[in-house]
């Protein structure tokens, strides 16, 4: 069941919000882990909150829906994605795909002088994660987590790598939220800062090697182990 604070994920806005503005703080309260899987988003209650129709607020929602993030489910609404275990499986092994190849590139641009800037800004990043979890702000530090991938994708110099990186860190939130072990932690962010010396070293087979375990760390921090369906002896339940 999703909790309170799930249910005041949306927050009400001050003014009238465009539809870029309504996906953009649903998009940040997933990140955030503050929309929990399962949580329902009525149309109604979205519209009013952002002082719009619900015509708007379905068009948001449709797009959520094409990105996975959103489930509609016909006659009863729209609702935080709740992804099973091979989606979750799936998102990670993409992960796996596609950030090598992101810092492949980056590092690629870096020894042409192309990202002068690129280790610098990372490691601010980082720095404002550590940050966050010395604050106690778990909100800021799973967000900020998710930034940095998105930000090594930026600054790859590849608009697609960007575009699908930043779909797949909300999908992999969810994955989080859905089948995070009790003890896991999924995104340590030290294993960001050895990546990032690994990058500025022009490492480029230890930096590969980083990225893979760093995001088979967070598959195995989940419970995505399969429960196996009870088997119901009839005979006991019918005739017992």
């Amino acid at each position: 069941m999703p909790t309170i604070s799930s249910r005041r994920a949306l927050k009400a806005s001050p003014k009238t919000a465009s539809k870029a503005d309504i996906y953009q703080r649903i998009y940040e309260a997933i990140v955030e882990h503050r929309l929990l899987p399962g949580t329902k988003l009525s149309e109604e209650r979205v519209a009013e909150l952002f002082a719009v129709s619900r015509t708007q607020v379905r068009g948001v929602l449709q797009r959520l829906a094409v990105e996975q993030l959103v489930t509609l489910i016909p006659n009863r609404g729209a609702f935080v994605t709740t992804p099973s275990v091979d989606e979750a499986h799936d998102v990670l092994e993409v992960r796996r795909t596609l950030e090598p190849a992101i810092v492949r590139r980056l590092m690629d641009r870096i020894g042409q002088g192309k990202a002068p800037g690129a280790v610098k800004q990372l490691r601010a990043l980082i720095k404002r994660e550590q940050q966050a979890h010395t604050n106690g702000d778990r909100r800021a530090a799973v967000r900020l987590s998710g930034e940095f991938h998105v930000l090594l994708a930026e600054l790859s110099g590849s608009s697609i790598l960007t575009r699908m990186m930043r779909e797949l860190t909300p999908l992999t939130c969810l994955a989080i939220l859905t089948f995070e072990a009790p003890t896991g932690a999924a995104c340590p962010n030290d294993e960001h800062t050895l990546l990032v010396d690994a990058i500025e070293a022009g490492q480029a087979k230890t930096a590969l090697s980083l990225m893979v375990e760093h995001l088979h760390h967070i598959e195995r921090s989940l419970n995505l182990q399969e429960e196996e369906e009870p088997q119901v002896d009839l005979a006991d339940v019918l005739l017992g």
